[in-house]
């Protein structure tokens, strides 16, 4: 029962981003929420979003903010922070990735940039899927971003990740990837050792050669 548990949240979390284009274009298309917010925090709201603009960063996901906070019932200064802090992990992740991001590999990259990934470790894993699909380094990040949420530290979590894109892991391998985790620590290994032994599992899959020379790199290498 609670391995089906793991497997069905795995899935959520990584259609999520797939369908956040769709679901944002009709957030969009509503606008702001007129009866929920007070007037001047519609109008502190809508400057954010007409910054993010000028930017070049989509606002839809600013909008859906706002609808999140107001269907949740949150106050007026917490959904302004709220949206402020999703603008600057917006620009962060697109500044790291480059103006040309897939829409739905900036939004994982954003929520990666909001769980602490460093900028630095997102143009590393860019690179590294670059001859991937959008949809494996969307899985990607999403994958990291659900790692560190089940307590793998940041370091190791994006050093794995990074080698299984190298080694031009999919999607489908990713999401493999977070529900085996997920078992594992539902049958008591600690987050990390599911993941070393994972990951190994999968690069020798992919690449059984690429084990006996891959190098590792120590956690704070640019």
């Amino acid at each position: 029962m609670k391995a089906h548990a793991v497997a069905h949240a795995a899935r959520v979390i990584a259609s999520s981003v797939f369908l956040w284009v769709g679901f944002s274009v009709a957030i969009a298309a509503q606008g702001l929420p007129q009866d929920r917010l007070s007037p001047s925090t519609r109008v502190t709201i809508e400057r954010i979003i007409d910054s993010a603009r000028v930017a070049g960063l989509p606002t839809a996901p600013l909008l859906d903010k706002v609808a999140e906070g107001t269907l949740k019932g949150a106050t007026d200064d917490r959904i302004v922070r709220a949206v402020q802090t999703l603008a600057r992990e917006l620009g962060v992740a697109r500044d790291a990735l480059g103006p040309s991001v897939d829409v739905a590999v900036l939004g994982a990259a954003a929520s990666a940039v909001h769980a602490g990934v460093p900028a630095s470790d997102l143009r590393r894993m860019a690179r590294a899927g670059g001859n991937s699909e959008p949809t494996a380094l969307a899985s990607a990040l999403v994958t990291l971003v659900d790692l560190v949420a089940k307590q793998v530290p940041v370091a190791p979590a994006t050093r794995s990740i990074e080698d299984l894109l190298n080694r031009r892991a999919t999607d489908k391998q990713f999401a493999a990837l977070r529900v085996d985790v997920g078992q594992d620590i539902l049958a008591g290994r600690s987050p990390e050792q599911s993941l070393m032994m994972r990951t190994t599992a999968q690069l020798r899959s992919l690449d059984p050669a690429s084990l006996d020379v891959m190098p590792r790199r120590p956690p704070n290498d640019p």
